[in-house]
């Protein structure tokens, strides 16, 4: 055990305190390791992250089971949740009131507003209090009395207000009336894709980050052969020097630790203004699982001293020199398959597992894995088998081909790290495409939708909105549609199929509906869309006593006959005009209407801050008129935008992930030029010219990326494909996308390569020929 204490402590010496070339070692180690350390606490955090955001999301939901049934001792509390927009960007305002003083409180608020008062989010009242927000008072033009608790504040950036209201209020349609506030779930967990995209990134971004922990801790190998040599000359037997490197590589990830957790801990602070994917999180939602630290703890240091011992396998270490055993190794191609069949088995089957269970996550994870591992450990066996069949050539393509028959495990694995991480980027790049596909965020149609501005108001309020609104001056036109749910005398409205009447003039017929004429007292119903409403069927309106029992008791307000004479229209236009059955004022004249829900249509398609007037007209009404908009100028903007963002998102992570292995390639291929710095030699000595053997350097890197990249682009789309098969998307390829990281990892690879030529004149001096 003295013998084990003293080799270590000698490794540590060695580490910290051998002369220059020792610190250059110790610190390129220590912050490549420190790097990959910061990365994997990140990932580690990604838990608490999701779970403590899913927590504020389930705070926000208001009218959950049994909310809104009275209370012994409990005065109700009055919300309606409405929002507006604000140059894209959603602005939520929660109108409350209460009339007692044992009123429940929402959650992450502490008293309750009085009328025209509010309680805003941080990020509203920084916006409210900037000069940019002076387009957006006149719509909360209350005083801020307070700011809202993060329970409630989904993202730090979220806008949200909670808004006090008059006491007619509590009449209002829109009011709900809520006794008690239930606690927020704890296990919620996590949709299925989401879990599923969470899985499969984590496995493709931490991949690399191991390559590069195992690549840092080769750095500078020449100089610590050197001194194990020397160490050897002194007395040192073999497995002495083996344990002394595993200090040495043991010293750099302790520190890598060290550093990369004081890094993790000082970039949390920024966490807040980080914005991934159009999601932001909490300075404190950045908490890494206890669980995964200690497995950070304990597999970053016992990978570095593994790696430093898996490269002295087959070196030999004597007094006098370092010898290195380079007999060729017939591969087998058996294993290789076989981990990929298993990965794939995995994917197919989710290990059994529900979609979603523990089980299940389990299986892509490690399915992802074997797929991701099976490239550097295909690659060998492909580039032996390929270069083992070509002859010819010119002299610096020979001696890259036969390079590559004596070892081709060498070269394979230099490329290796960057073929994991594009087969990985691909598989990533591909899945969110499909999934962007499938939530309308792929690339703009060719051809727009039309532009939808409606106002919602109450009936009593309506014409006073429609004044204003037709106003400002980017409006060209209004129309006012009235709707009401219309009954069959004698049924449900379940079992009559919920038939709704809308009532709109033939101006707006004409503008909505493709209608070519239209008559006052027309009746129209679009085609194959039911038969709820039949010519000649009489219909009755009613009004129930409790409006939050719909099946309850109600009273008669009056009836109203079909006409016999009903035109059908196309369902082109349902959507336009609200579908349905659609009576003009003439053929409802003198019947008696119950209190109808009215949208004012507003014929414009303004610019940004005209959008903001037309909402600053409405929001003088308070919670009695909304505002929303789809498909204007500015919808489409920040749907294009959020499609960048994520694209731009992908490729800078990708980019990142390639620069990771670069550097680990750099590593590599610097020490294979150190390996071979001998034969290089020689071969300079025959005669050899050095731009022959630079050129041949190329070479071996050119032909092992190219094969790759070939098995990188299966890979990558062959896993994504089998994702995708999990969540029943139609699967889609970008292979421009693919094509350019394709590219990228290839000129990558060629330009590190091209880094390594200036060691190259150093490594071939005819003094690399003298013995040490």
């Amino acid at each position: 055990m003295r013998g084990w204490v003293s080799d270590l402590a000698l490794g540590i010496r060695l580490a910290v305190g051998g002369g220059r070339s020792s610190m250059a070692r110790f610190a390129l180690s220590t912050f490549g390791i420190a790097i990959a350390v910061a990365v994997l606490l990140v990932g580690a955090s990604v838990g608490s992250m999701v779970e403590e955001n899913g927590k504020r999301e389930a705070a926000d939901v208001y009218w959950l089971e049994g909310q809104s049934e009275p209370a012994a001792g409990v005065d109700p509390l009055y919300i309606s949740e409405q929002s507006t927009e604000f140059r894209g960007e959603r602005v939520e305002i929660n109108y409350v009131y209460s009339d007692g003083a044992d009123h429940p409180l929402p959650p992450g608020v502490d008293r309750l507003p009085g009328p025209g008062e509010m309680l805003t989010s941080p990020a509203l009242a920084d916006l409210l209090a900037s000069s940019d927000g002076q387009l957006l008072r006149p719509r909360l033009p209350g005083p801020v009395i307070g700011t809202l608790g993060k329970e409630v504040v989904t993202e730090p950036d979220d806008l949200k207000a909670y808004v006090g209201a008059e006491p007619a209020f509590v009449e209002a349609g829109e009011a709900q009336a809520v006794y008690r506030f239930t606690e927020v779930p704890t296990g919620t967990g996590m949709p299925p894709q989401l879990l599923l995209l969470v899985l499969i990134g984590a496995v493709v971004l931490l991949l690399p980050v191991f390559i590069f922990v195992s690549s840092a801790s080769r750095i500078a190998g020449a100089e610590r052969d050197r001194r194990l040599s020397a160490l050897r000359l002194v007395g040192a037997g073999s497995r002495q020097v083996r344990r002394i490197a595993a200090a040495e590589s043991l010293v750099s990830a302790l520190a890598g630790l060290v550093l990369g957790s004081a890094a993790f801990l000082y970039l949390r602070t920024f966490a807040e203004d980080v914005e991934f994917f159009g999601m932001r999180v909490y300075q404190s939602d950045v908490v890494p699982s206890p669980v995964l630290v200690g497995l950070i703890v304990l597999a970053i240091p016992a990978l570095a001293v593994l790696t430093a011992l898996f490269a002295l396998r087959r070196t030999i270490i004597e007094p006098l020199g370092v010898v290195r055993r380079t007999k060729p190794v017939r591969r087998r191609a058996w294993w290789r398959f076989a981990m990929v069949a298993v990965g794939v088995v995995l994917l197919f089957t989710g290990g059994g597992g529900d979609e979603g269970s523990d089980t299940w996550a389990v299986a892509v994870s490690v399915g992802t894995t074997l797929l991701l591992v099976g490239v550097p450990v295909l690659l060998p066996w492909l580039v032996e088998r390929v270069s083992g069949r070509i002859h010819g050539g010119p002299s610096s393509w020979q001696l890259a081909i036969r390079r590559l028959q004596l070892d081709s495990g060498t070269s394979a694995r230099v490329v290796g790290g960057i073929a994991v991480v594009l087969a990985g980027a691909i598989a990533l790049q591909t899945m969110l495409m499909t999934l962007e596909s499938d939530v309308g965020l792929a690339n703009a149609p060719e051809e727009q939708p039309e532009p939808t501005i409606e106002v919602r108001a109450e009936e009593s309020v309506a014409d006073e909105v429609t004044d204003e609104v037709i106003a400002v001056p980017s409006v060209l036109a209004t129309h006012q549609v009235r709707g009401t749910s219309v009954y069959v005398p004698g049924q449900s409205a379940e079992a009559a199929g919920y038939p709704y009447l809308h009532v709109m003039d033939c101006a707006a017929l004409l503008a909505f509906s493709g209608v070519e004429d239209c008559t006052d007292g027309d009746v129209f119903r679009f085609a194959g869309m039911g038969d709820q409403v039949r010519p000649g069927q009489r219909l009755e309106f009613r009004e129930y006593l409790d409006p939050n029992a719909p099946e309850g008791d109600y009273d008669v307000v009056g009836d109203w006959t079909v006409p016999e004479t009903v035109r059908e229209v196309p369902t082109e236009r349902a959507d336009y005009a609200y579908g349905g059955t659609i009576a003009t004022p003439g053929a409802v004249e003198g019947v008696t209407l119950p209190e109808m829900r009215t949208v004012i249509r507003v014929e414009a398609d303004p610019n940004s801050d005209e959008l903001e007037q037309l909402r600053n007209a409405v929001a003088g009404f308070g919670w009695r008129a909304s505002m929303f908009s789809y498909n204007t100028a500015e919808d489409r903007t920040a749907d294009q935008q959020m499609f960048v963002t994520i694209r731009n998102g992908l490729y800078a992570g990708a980019i990142f992930t390639l620069l990771l292995a670069g550097v680990s390639l750099l590593v590599l291929a610097l020490e294979q030029i150190r390996e071979r710095r001998r034969p290089l030699a020689m071969l300079v000595a025959s005669g050899v010219q050095r731009a022959v053997i630079a050129r041949s350097l190329l070479w071996q890197v050119a032909l092992p990326i190219a094969l790759g990249v070939l098995v990188a682009v299966l890979t990558g789309v062959g896993l994504a494909w089998l994702v995708v098969r999990i969540t029943d998307e139609p699967f889609s390829i970008d292979w421009l996308g693919v094509g350019l990281l394709s590219a990228g990892a290839a000129l990558l690879s060629i330009l590190v390569t091209a880094m390594t030529l200036p060691f190259l004149r150093s490594a071939t001096r005819l003094t690399s020929l003298r013995t040490e």
